[in-house]
């Protein structure tokens, strides 16, 4: 009986130990877990390392999130593979960059969604103010949101934290037909 019991009990230790430990190791977590055990020996230095390595690892797992949202090519064009980075968008001032181009004929156009970068931070208030949007083109309504056809030729799209931008060589029709393509609502909910 008292064999039995210890049995019993080692058992239950065995699945404590494996229920506290992960389900699966990730490279994020395997980070994190760096992080702890260099801030846990005192290693400050080590430890800032490694939630530096994490910190960008989320960035790129987000980044590839924010990808879902580039539409499949629209009848009669071919489309290229998503791209992604959280890196490049360091010169928007930092957040997260996913695109794709965009091709019919001889004309492109690449759709580039810019999520959590201070930029947006520095357009928001033009957004807000319709004699400053209308300054850098024309103004125009799709799917309840303001977007405008700046003087370049480029769309450009506000989301919350989220700016959408279509440029290239396709004309204006072609453009408003991959906005068309994206849903702006599931977009401006986007919170990676």
């Amino acid at each position: 009986m008292m064999l039995h019991r210890l049995a019993r009990a080692a058992l239950i230790a065995v699945a404590l130990s494996l229920t506290a430990a992960p389900a699966f190791a990730d490279d994020i977590g395997d980070a994190i877990e760096e992080a702890r055990r260099a801030y846990r020996a005192n290693d400050l230095a080590a430890a800032k390392a490694a939630l530096d390595v994490a910190s960008q690892l989320i960035a790129q797992r987000s980044a590839t999130g924010l990808s879902r949202f580039l539409p499949a090519a629209p009848a009669g064009w071919t489309a290229g593979e998503a791209e992604t980075d959280a890196s490049a968008a360091a010169m928007f001032g930092g957040g997260l960059i996913a695109k794709r181009r965009y091709s019919i004929g001889s004309r492109e156009a690449t759709v580039q969604v810019l999520a959590n970068s201070p930029l947006i931070a520095q357009v928001a208030p033009l957004f807000s103010n319709a004699q400053l949007l209308g300054a850098m083109g024309r103004v125009f309504r799709v799917k309840g949101k303001t977007a405008v056809l700046a003087r370049d030729g480029n769309i450009q799209v506000l989301l919350g934290r989220t700016l959408v931008t279509i440029e290239g060589s396709a004309n204006e029709q072609e453009k408003r037909a991959l906005l068309d393509a994206l849903d702006l609502v599931a977009i401006e909910g986007f919170n990676g």
